[in-house]
């Protein structure tokens, strides 16, 4: 995911203009932005969003900040453990059979959603079927749902059904996909699978927004008259959710998207938790009412820089420049100068930890003369000056801006470059992916699922229109050969595993050799959690929903 999120702006400024303005306010709480809240009660865990939601809606969210909101709120067949794991979710159990063709799934019985109504298998086709809706125009159907029998000629306005989803009883649901895939279970983790409640939904126009709202998860949007646009969004606990009530009564969730309020306000007992950057570690560490409470939380996520050959008279559409600009970054100097060495230099495309995968690529060596030379031979000099670049990058992270500062500078250093700096809000950076505009970017991807494919065929494979529709909608630079994506297609349907993996990683060298990323460094998650905060539960992929989270006094 990046991905944040995800999608069209004028869609995603309606989402966010409705969804920022979801939650009535705690007893105590300050909405004149003066002095801080008071500490809440011992049933509330109070965390930042650190940018508005993109949406309320998992069939068109993309970014991990949402999904993180989304996921509290909604469930699906099947949900992540604390190893990252797919388990059982409203599914409570999954036969495979027709050679890894069909999957048939129990629905549990007895299952509410939010308003107590129980949840049928027909709720899932329904909600998997609404997520393929051409009018939804969802950005990531293809690369979640896609291999589903029907689902694409329901999103190309082809079917008005998805003939691959049947519902054979009232607790059983049936899917057919096109092809054995392993890691197909694996994909029905993402939003995109969550289950939805019809009646609000087609009752407001086919939308989800704060009024329709309904979901299975853990935890509810709280109800009252007054909302209170880009300030915070409030959960109250599911009490019929069938894993039992959570622990504690509410989620608050502030949109604080300075890091020096965050910190601010965690520091003066306003939150709970709160992710910092590398550069507060001097102060936290140095503080033995901070020290105590940081957290270090790996995460399957590579950063990179995306080197985008799709805009018109892009200079990465020349592979010279691309390696030239691997060849002129040094990974080590970004992490010890803009990370302080808390995570670590990449040293491939896919990141550690996903599964049984290792990559074995090697990336293009730091070498400025080379870097150079390059950029001379692609015909850039005193002659032929190089055009100014804007390096875009989210504006909610001190340490992406951190980072892209130092990657300027060595550009500057190295090459002779001229970069402009360019923070963009979340909202507008993600809708700028998806339209493929953006030449040069500071950008993550994070694991939806423990497998190279997610990485590799997601988002490198080639992009192509087909019926009108894009396939692989998730390449946002243009990158395209035709022996990695053949290797791909391979690898996604290869049954044997070695095999499988043998030739994912003959792609990754591939596409590392012709240089549409720039392969930065993996991600470790840093958080302060108050003493006051127990039973967290976290995996490879983030903080997993907080149904044994307590707060005490």
């Amino acid at each position: 995911m990046r991905h944040l999120n995800p999608t069209l702006i004028t869609r995603r400024q309606a989402i966010i203009a409705g969804a920022t303005a979801l939650a009535p306010l705690l007893p105590g709480c300050n909405t004149t932005g003066g002095k801080d809240a008071q500490v809440s009660s011992n049933g509330t865990l109070r965390y930042p969003l650190s940018s508005p939601p993109t949406t309320l809606d998992p069939a068109l969210v993309e970014d991990g900040t949402t999904i993180d909101l989304l996921q509290n709120i909604y469930e699906g067949l099947v949900k992540l453990d604390e190893k990252s794991r797919t388990i059982p979710g409203i599914a409570e159990k999954w036969t495979v059979s027709d050679g890894g063709l069909t999957y048939t799934f129990n629905i549990r019985q007895g299952v509410k959603f939010h308003n107590d109504r129980e949840v049928t298998a027909s709720d899932f086709q329904y909600s998997l079927e609404r997520a393929c809706d051409p009018s939804l125009n969802s950005q990531t159907v293809f690369s979640y749902l896609g291999d589903i029998v029907g689902a694409n000629d329901k999103r190309n306005g082809k079917a008005k059904t998805i003939t691959g989803i049947s519902v054979p009883s009232t607790y059983v649901l049936q899917i057919k996909i096109t092809r054995p895939i392993s890691y197909w279970i694996d994909k029905m983790t993402y939003p995109t699978g969550y289950v939805v409640y019809k009646e609000a939904i087609e009752a407001n126009g086919g939308k989800i927004d704060a009024t329709s709202t309904i979901g299975a998860g853990p935890f509810k949007l709280a109800k009252a008259a007054d909302y209170n646009a880009n300030y915070q969004v409030l959960l109250s606990k599911h009490a019929s959710y069938y894993a039992g009530s959570p622990k504690l009564d509410h989620i608050e969730r502030p949109v604080l998207q300075s890091p020096v309020t965050r910190i601010s306000k965690f520091e003066s007992g306003s939150l709970d938790m709160v992710k910092i950057a590398p550069s507060d570690l001097d102060h936290v560490n140095g503080d033995p009412k901070l020290k105590p409470g940081l957290h270090l939380y790996p995460r399957a996520a590579t950063w990179y820089l995306g080197l985008n050959q799709s805009p018109p008279g892009s200079p990465f559409t020349d592979k010279r420049v691309r390696l030239a600009f691997n060849m002129a970054i040094d990974r080590q100097q970004v992490v010890h100068v803009a990370l302080k060495d808390k995570m670590s230099a990449a040293t491939s495309i896919v990141p550690p930890g996903m599964g049984d995968y290792h990559s074995t690529c090697t990336l293009l060596p730091f070498n400025p003369a080379k870097a150079k030379e390059l950029l001379a031979e692609a015909g850039y000099g005193p002659n032929r000056p190089f055009p100014v670049l804007a390096l875009t990058y989210r504006n909610d992270y001190q340490w992406v801006a951190d980072s892209a500062a130092v990657i300027a500078n060595q550009l500057k250093q190295n090459l002779g470059i001229t970069v402009q700096n360019q923070p963009m809000e979340w909202g507008e950076f993600l809708d700028a992916l998806d339209k493929k505009s953006m030449p040069f970017c500071l950008e993550r991807w994070e694991a939806d699922y423990l497998d190279p494919q997610d990485f590799l065929s997601v988002l490198l494979h080639t992009s192509r229109k087909i019926n009108g529709q894009w396939d692989h909608t998730e390449n946002n630079t243009g990158y395209s050969n035709p022996q990695f994506d053949r290797l791909c297609d391979a690898a996604d349907v290869e049954q044997n595993q070695t095999a499988r993996f043998a030739m994912y990683q003959q792609a990754e060298q591939i596409a590392v050799d012709d240089g549409p990323w720039v392969p930065v460094f993996f991600q470790t998650d840093l958080e302060l959690d108050a003493p006051r905060v127990t039973g967290i539960r976290d995996s490879l992929l983030g903080h997993l929903p907080y149904t044994t989270t307590t707060v005490s006094g």
